[in-house]
């Protein structure tokens, strides 16, 4: 089931982020971005257990996504394209033109998803992650 991000969802989201990123968000990060302006969070919760999560914000027509990550055991089961398709349908919903985010160049399996999804690649940041590696952002426009 995915449902709205609870404020109370956040210690079991933070263990998450640690299991699945090298620079992983910590609590205040994640209570900060949800206490924020334009916050969607999205979570995928089965048998009372939270496998997945996607964190973004919306600004005007626009919208960028921040986090998105789905427990380890529980990956390549189509939970974060699931995750990826009702934060998309709930943002268009609202009027959102474009939808933004970064992924590592490293990250073949999420590039590749969000590719499918129809998210095209605009730029690179350089060195963006820990001044090691690139971030490749990407678009999807979902309204002219």
């Amino acid at each position: 089931m995915i449902r709205k991000t609870l404020y109370t969802d956040l210690n079991k989201i933070e263990e998450i982020e640690r299991e699945s990123f090298i620079d992983p968000w910590n609590v205040k990060m994640l209570s900060d971005a949800f206490l924020s302006n334009g916050f969607l969070g999205l979570t995928y919760e089965s048998d009372g257990e939270i496998i997945g999560y996607v964190f973004g914000k919306t600004v005007v027509d626009e919208a960028e996504i921040e986090l998105i990550a789905v427990k380890s055991a529980r990956r390549k089961q189509g939970v974060g394209k699931a995750l990826l398709a009702e934060f998309l349908a709930a943002v268009k919903s609202i009027g959102v033109a474009d939808v933004f985010l970064e992924v590592r160049r490293s990250n073949i399996a999420a590039q590749a998803m969000y590719e499918k999804a129809g998210f095209t690649y605009v730029a690179v940041r350089e060195k963006y992650y820990g001044g090691l590696e690139d971030a490749l952002i990407m678009k999807k426009r979902l309204h002219k």
